[in-house]
């Protein structure tokens, strides 16, 4: 059995992590847990491990520095990062370290269990550490360009944006159309969130190369747009990850008193500061998204149309009709039909 090590300063992800994966199905036995680096460390001085799993931001010792010092005691030591969205700075350091993968916290209950087990395994039964083949490193390009372009906030963050210029530039570098294919997806969902923003004043992404300054260009026309409203950095980043919340929750018709808490700002002066940087007023733009789901939902579920209306936040069914034809020009199940053959 492989043993492994869990490291997380949160009592509830190192159970969630033992609970959720299924580690003896693999081979894995989990050694132990612990809070802080140094109490890994010196668990890992009294119980030799192959695997271990740490928390990259942890009070004291962070994880970046306990992957050192665990390399130090250990070279053959492999190790998977767990990470926030907001720590995408720090991956591209924990894979120069020597991690072997890494795991977003808050996409845990979306993950292929049996295949993040099947590629973490892989490398760890690998006999040199931190050896990946240039196609293995290439899929981990790919998986950290696809997440650091889900949501919005490399438009104002230099730390994300440099993260994501830089493995779609490793991409580019590797020849082929993953670049492209990642930026188009992931320009549909940004097409999405700045409904008013005239995507006409940017070139098209190119098939050929380029992806990399496009983002860069792309970003600077965004970034500009956002600023002109004037306001603050700190508001405009505000609202952009109230965007960003909506654009991860679709259809959940979050309550605007929720957001605001998230955001740090207060329901009147979010409701102001909405509408001047987004130029559309926040009920508009969660109503145009909450359509959007249920778009989605029509076409890839058989579920009745008043169950998706309930799914996408519209307790009436007859009020989500009417706003859904007002949009799309044809009732709910018309659309439907129209688009799958189902009615």
């Amino acid at each position: 059995m492989i043993q492994a090590l869990i490291v997380d300063d949160e009592s509830l992800v190192r159970k969630g992590m033992r609970l959720m994966f299924p580690w003896s199905k693999f081979g894995v036995e989990i050694a132990g847990e612990a809070a802080t680096g140094e109490r890994a460390m010196a668990f890992l001085r009294s119980h030799p491990v192959q695997l271990m799993i740490t928390d990259i931001t942890m009070p004291g010792m962070s994880g970046l520095e306990l992957i050192k010092k665990a390399h130090e005691h250990d070279p053959a030591l492999k190790v998977v990062i767990l990470t926030c969205h907001q720590d995408f700075e720090f991956i591209q350091e924990a894979l120069r370290l020597g991690a072997i993968d890494y795991i977003v916290k808050t996409q845990l209950e979306d993950l292929d269990l049996d295949a993040t087990m099947e590629r973490i395994l892989k490398a760890v039964r690998q006999d040199t550490p931190g050896s990946h083949s240039t196609k293995e490193k290439l899929v981990l390009a790919r998986k950290a360009a696809a997440e650091a372009s889900s949501g919005l906030q490399w438009v104002m963050d230099d730390d994300r944006f440099n993260m994501l210029f830089h493995v779609i530039n490793e991409l580019e570098q590797a020849g082929g159309s993953e670049p492209h294919s990642i930026l188009f997806a992931a320009a549909e969902r940004w097409k999405r969130s700045f409904l008013m923003f005239d995507w006409n004043r940017c070139p098209s992404l190119p098939n050929n190369g380029g992806a990399a300054s496009w983002l860069q260009g792309l970003r600077l026309e965004l970034a500009a747009w956002l600023r002109s409203s004037a306001y603050s950095e700190d508001v405009i980043r505000a609202v952009v990850k109230a965007v960003d919340l909506i654009a991860e929750h679709p259809g959940q018709h979050m309550k605007q008193s929720e957001i605001c808490q998230l955001v740090n700002l207060s329901k009147s002066y979010f409701s102001t500061s909405f509408r001047d940087i987004m130029r559309l007023t926040f009920s508009h733009f969660l109503q145009t998204t909450s359509l959007h789901a249920a778009k989605e939902l029509l076409l890839s579920t058989n579920h009745p149309v008043y169950l998706i209306a309930e799914k996408c936040g519209f307790l009436d069914q007859r009020y989500f009709s009417k706003l859904f034809k007002e949009q799309t020009g044809m009732l709910p199940s018309e659309f439907r039909q129209l688009h799958t053959g189902r009615s």
